[in-house]
């Protein structure tokens, strides 16, 4: 099984239970820590608020290095991971479509609570 780019969802579920393995290396977490600190940084090659291509560093960088990380992750850890993500995908992809799903119904919630304290 090869995992390309635009798999950015499988390669989550891969990374996951890679990251997870006592085998995987430092060098192999190195890539998914450095994505996620720049996901979460407000500091950007391109910054956030020039319209579209304040996004695009984004989504290039990021799925660049989660890739990187599944290429550096130990070949049979990879494949391990790239089995286990085949046999729970259904099951993931449920859990975060509830997560999302509740978030989307507290931001709601909060709006029409804080609608409905303005407008008494």
């Amino acid at each position: 099984m090869k995992v390309r780019p635009w798999m950015l969802k499988k390669e989550i579920i891969i990374l996951y239970f890679g990251l997870r393995d006592k085998r995987t290396t430092v060098i192999a977490r190195l890539p998914v820590i450095l994505a996620i600190i720049y996901l979460l940084s407000p500091f950007d090659l391109i910054p956030d608020f020039i319209p579209f291509f304040g996004y695009v560093d984004d989504l290039i960088i990021v799925p660049l290095l989660l890739n990187l990380a599944i290429r550096l992750l130990p070949g049979p850890v990879r494949e391990e991971c790239m089995l286990k993500a085949s046999k729970h995908q259904k099951k993931i992809q449920w859990i975060i479509f509830l997560i999302i799903f509740l978030v989307i119904s507290l931001l709601v919630g909060l709006v029409y609570m804080i609608w409905h304290i303005i407008n008494r």
